[in-house]
């Protein structure tokens, strides 16, 4: 009696799935840093709104600035990923 036991070779399917849960790894990461930008756009704005007559002229120039930048980050982060 023979036996044939014939190996099925995983390992590429090994190394796919290993990328696999690399690029999953990237994708929750981004989404921390997506999720974090967004948090801080929002309490700028709403701040800003809260304290404008309290603050000097210059101030809300560059918290506006900084609302910008955040926002156009944020954009960028969109159109990128």
């Amino acid at each position: 009696m023979s036996t044939c036991k014939t190996r099925v070779d995983l390992s590429p399917l090994n190394t796919i799935m290993a990328k696999i849960d690399e690029v999953k790894e990237y994708i929750g990461f981004l989404k921390v840093i997506f999720i974090t930008l967004i948090a801080l756009d929002t309490s700028l704005i709403a701040w800003i709104f809260k304290n404008h007559t309290t603050y000097d002229k210059m101030s809300v120039y560059v918290i506006f600035l900084t609302i910008l930048v955040l926002t156009v980050i944020v954009c960028f982060y969109l159109y990128i990923y």
